[in-house]
Parts: C-alpha cells; sequence; structure tokens
C-alpha cells in the first residue's frame, strides 16, 4: 500500500464519553479525511478510501461486538481496500464498569430491545444503562417483561443480564452526577473546568460569555516590553494567568523570551498566575495567596521594604478593563508604576443567547459557573432585563469576593462563594453545596 492509499479504519469510541477513546482512537479521528457516526454503505467507503482518503466509521462501543459492522468491514476488505479496525470500551465492560452489572452484556438498538428480551424468562431481572459513563448515564434495573417495555427515547442501549452489584455503582455516587453546570469562560479556557465537573459527574455546558483578544491599541504593551529589556523595571506584576500569556505572546513576536525580564522581581496574584509564570521559565518572587489585588499589593510592599528599595518602577500587565486597586496601592506607597493593558475581554461574537435562554426557560441547567466579574457581567448583558429572573432559578457559584460583589450589584443571587479563588476551589466549593455544607 502507498503512502496516498486511501484506508478505511472502523474506530471504537467506547460508550460515548469522549475522555474513554484509546489515544489511537483520537488519532485517526484527527488524522481523518471523512468520519461517519451513522451507517453508511460499504460501496461508499470503498469509493472514498479508492480516492486515497482516510475514512474513519465510528461505532459505539467496540467494532467486532457489532455483526453489522463486522459485516461491512469484511465487504471493504473483500474489495482489496485497507481496513483497520481500533478497539473501544465495550458493552461488557461498560456495563460493569459504570454500572456494576458483571454479567453478559450485548448493545441494543432501543427499536431491538423487545426481541433481545423476549428470550429472556420473563420474571428474569437485567440492567438497562443508557448513556455509560456519561453524567446522562441511566441505570434500570427489572424483570426483563417489563424493560422490555421502557421507552429508551431512540438511544441504543447495554443489556445486562443479571441485576447489579450495588458496591459497585460508583460513578452514580459522585456528587455532581447528573447535575447540568453552565461554564461561562473563555473557549480557551473552559477545557479545564468542564473536566473537572465531568470528574464530578456532571454535565458540563459550556457557553463562553467573553472573548480573548489583543489589546486594541499594542503599542503601549510593546512600548513597555522594551522598556523591560532595556532594565527599566525593579518589578512586574501579573495580576491574572491571561495577563501573562498574552505578555509572552507579545514579547515572543518582538524576539523576546524569558532573558527580558532580568534582574526584575516578579508578582503574581494566585497560584494559577504562578503556575503560567513558571511554565514560562519564570518563578514569581511574589504569590498573593487569594486572588485579590489588595493582598498582592501588601506582599510587594513588604518585600520592596525589607529590601530596602526607594520608589522603584513597576510595570503591571493586565486587562485593558480591571480594578485599581494594585495600581493605586503602590502609587500611593511611592512607586512608579505602567499599567498596560497585556489583553482585553470582548461579549462573544454571534452569541450563543437563544441556545441558553432555551436552557434556562426548560429548567434544564442546575448551576452555573461564575469565574470573575467580566463573565458575569456578560452573561447579564447577554440575558437582559431577565438575568436576575433566569439566574434565580439556577445555584449561582463565584470564584471569590470580588466576582460575587459584582454578581450581587448586578442583582444576582449567590449561592456558593469558593473559599479558595482557583477553579478547583469553585469546583470544590460546589460540590459540597450540593453535599449540604456551607461553602
Amino acid at each position: 500500500m502507498s503512502a496516498r492509499s486511501g484506508v478505511v479504519a472502523f474506530v471504537g469510541i467506547g460508550p460515548g464519553d469522549p475522555a474513554l477513546r484509546t489515544e489511537r482512537a483520537s488519532q485517526r479521528i484527527a488524522a481523518a479525511d471523512r468520519i461517519f457516526e451513522d451507517d453508511v454503505p460499504a460501496a461508499t467507503l470503498v469509493e472514498l478510501a479508492r480516492a486515497g482518503q482516510r475514512v474513519v466509521r465510528m461505532v459505539a462501543g467496540d467494532p467486532l461486538e457489532s455483526p453489522a459492522i463486522v459485516a461491512r468491514a469484511i465487504a471493504v476488505a473483500t474489495a482489496g481496500v485497507a481496513i483497520e479496525v481500533v478497539p473501544g470500551v465495550g458493552a461488557g465492560s461498560a456495563a460493569a464498569a459504570f454500572a456494576g452489572a458483571l454479567g453478559r452484556a450485548v448493545r441494543v438498538p432501543a427499536a431491538e430491545l423487545p426481541a433481545a428480551l423476549a428470550r429472556e424468562a420473563s420474571d428474569a431481572i437485567v440492567t438497562l444503562v443508557l448513556h455509560a459513563g456519561s453524567p446522562l448515564q441511566r441505570v434500570v434495573v427489572a424483570p426483563a417483561a417489563l424493560a422490555a417495555e421502557f421507552d429508551l427515547e431512540g438511544a441504543d442501549v447495554i443489556v445486562a443480564f443479571g441485576a447489579p452489584n450495588d458496591a459497585l455503582r460508583w460513578a452514580e455516587r459522585r456528587p455532581l452526577f447528573g447535575k447540568r453546570i453552565l461554564v461561562t469562560r473563555a473557549k480557551e479556557q473552559a477545557g479545564g473546568t468542564a473536566a473537572l465537573l465531568r470528574d464530578c459527574g456532571a454535565e458540563p455546558v459550556v457557553v463562553p460569555t467573553i472573548e480573548l483578544h489583543p489589546p486594541s491599541d499594542a503599542a503601549p504593551l510593546a512600548r513597555a516590553l522594551d522598556a523591560l529589556r532595556a532594565g527599566a523595571y525593579r518589578w512586574v506584576a501579573f495580576t491574572s494567568a491571561n495577563g501573562v500569556e498574552h505578555t509572552w505572546e507579545a514579547l515572543a513576536a518582538a524576539g523576546g523570551d524569558a532573558r527580558a525580564f532580568g534582574p526584575a522581581r516578579i508578582g503574581a496574584i494566585g497560584p494559577a498566575t504562578a503556575r503560567a509564570l513558571e511554565r514560562r521559565g519564570l518563578r514569581p518572587d511574589v504569590v498573593a495567596t487569594e486572588f485579590r489585588g489588595e493582598l498582592l499589593a501588601e506582599a510587594m510592599l513588604s518585600a520592596i521594604r525589607s529590601e530596602g528599595q526607594s520608589a522603584p518602577r513597576v510595570l503591571i500587565a493586565r486587562a485593558a478593563k480591571a480594578r485599581d486597586v494594585l495600581p493605586d496601592a503602590l502609587r500611593e506607597a511611592g512607586c512608579e508604576v505602567d499599567v498596560v493593558a497585556a489583553y482585553e475581554t470582548r461579549p462573544p461574537s454571534p452569541p450563543a443567547v437563544e441556545d441558553l435562554l432555551r436552557e434556562l426557560e426548560g429548567g434544564r441547567l442546575n448551576a452555573v459557573t461564575f469565574t470573575s466579574s467580566s463573565t458575569v457581567e456578560n452573561l447579564c448583558d447577554l440575558l437582559g432585563a431577565r438575568a436576575s429572573e433566569l439566574l434565580g432559578r439556577v445555584r449561582v457559584a463565584s470564584i471569590g469576593p470580588i466576582t460575587t460583589a459584582t454578581a450581587a450589584a448586578r442583582g444576582l443571587r449567590v449561592d456558593v462563594t469558593a473559599g479558595e479563588y482557583t477553579v478547583p476551589g469553585l469546583v470544590e466549593a460546589l460540590v459540597a453545596s450540593y453535599a449540604g455544607y456551607s461553602s
């Protein structure tokens, strides 16, 4: 087979949770020219492969569990086209792992469920698992005759023959299992938040309410970075991981690197900002333990006094729109402070308002998470005059007191405020609130 020859890969994607795909499955999907999720004739697969395309036929579960997929793969191979089979988490493994059902299991289309159970004794216990491994998982344990009558809403179902072991039903015991939680972060950052929520059993609903962009006027940042490279600043302060990333991008675009900071000391708000600096080879000298400008100002001024520095020049790289607590406190103490915009936040374009309204009006969301004042402001602007009413129907969780104050000023009731002002702290506080403890 030449390098340009096509291939048809039958790729098992497990029970539906993308996190359960094998690395090989993810590679084949990423490299595919054409991807099919629904049934497609063997002749179509053959034609595409002969044209040199890499074709993926995704299969729920494991490809070789399905007689129809086995027949399709044989037909493609018999036509002289190269095939590949990428195994996935099969029905038996999924039923055992996510529902504690350890016996024989098969994956069955909803329409074929009555026929699949007709061979069983009417009083034989079976376990039905829908959307195995996902936050939408549903487990039904019933006699075969009754199970055959369930409305499965058109979904494929895993049928395990026998009752589950309740001690092994860990998936449904996760603290946020089945909760649908709105994530309002910028899309570049939403993935980490969504992953934490999924780990707790929730279904994240990602609707970014802010977009991150370079500053409208990039000249002030460029001038400040030139001055930094020339040794003009004794201190550089970052108030967010976004500030670090966008400053670094501007520095790298100008041909600079970590050496530009020279002997300058570095201050950071919170552990996430500190980690962003460390990823760039910069270890902050001062880290405010809480995500508040007041505490960073105190920590920096304490370090400045202990070193006997006199009126040092300080660069603060931050969002175009932000609180002035940090620069004001430093200036009041005699520092010369330059504040430059490393990035700016804007409302999303086009906003997903209609989908969000349907979610809120239909009562399909359980909670909303706010990770900054900008996410509060922008979501309220998107929802307009109904913001307080609509968000009053869900649990509102805030990353910290500043974000909570912004929400309160917009007329929102805040149910959860994180004690640790980080995304993991926010998720932990939300979990505690559902467990009945104060956040």
